[in-house]
């Protein structure tokens, strides 16, 4: 089976989410380093799981392989602990990946800017 672009990566430890677009773009989002210590859980747009192997040396990873998977838990409860840190509600999850990935974005674009440190610091 192959893997259908775009992926979706669940980082364990802060339960935040990120979207890869295609293969060339796994390292411009992740490190090979905790991609090899088994930080993330990936899955593909159908929701089929993902397998990313890398080699990581001192100067040099290289993606070795991206390839289908059994999934270490579904998609969707993925989803749910993402919008949970984000203080939305559970019904963002439903759908397709792609759908539940549109619905969360949008609310996320939905809320207001915080201003930076700077912008605080010379307002008036």
């Amino acid at each position: 089976m192959s893997v259908n672009y775009p992926i979706f990566v669940f980082e364990k430890d802060d339960k935040s989410m990120c979207l890869i677009e295609d293969e060339s773009k796994i390292f411009h989002h992740l490190e090979a380093i905790d991609i090899g210590n088994n930080e993330y859980v990936f899955w593909d747009a159908n929701g089929n799981g993902v397998s990313i192997a890398v080699s990581v040396s001192t100067f040099k990873s290289r993606l070795q392989s991206v390839s289908s998977c059994p999934a270490a838990f579904p998609i969707r409860d993925a989803f749910v602990s993402y919008a949970k840190i984000l203080g939305l509600p559970e019904t963002v999850a439903e759908g397709t990946p792609t759908e539940a990935w549109r619905r969360i974005q949008a609310e996320l674009a939905g809320r207001p800017k915080k201003r930076g440190f700077l912008s605080k610091l010379f307002s008036s």
